[in-house]
């Protein structure tokens, strides 16, 4: 197991993370798979844009990749019924 993994399962969320309608749009997206550009193209946005949201979703879930994020949104049940 990797020791992002190690730290996504021994850190429950104490906090619940607070995304806006646009980065809870573009986690799913993210969820889905889709690249920036892909999303942007969903969206009606640029691929920096995108970027944009991205980094702001990173942050607020402090992980270093799109996966764990999406993982740690699923745990959260930010997904649920998406």
């Amino acid at each position: 197991m990797t020791d992002n993994a190690r730290h996504l399962l021994q850190h429950p969320a104490d906090a619940p993370v607070r995304l806006t309608p646009r980065e809870q749009q573009v986690l799913l997206w993210c969820a889905y798979g889709k690249s920036s550009w892909e999303i942007g193209q969903i969206l009606a946005c640029k691929e920096s844009t995108v970027n944009f949201h991205v980094s702001n979703i990173l942050r607020k879930f402090d992980v270093p990749t799109r996966v764990a994020a999406v993982i740690k949104a699923i745990r959260y049940g930010m997904l649920a019924g998406q």
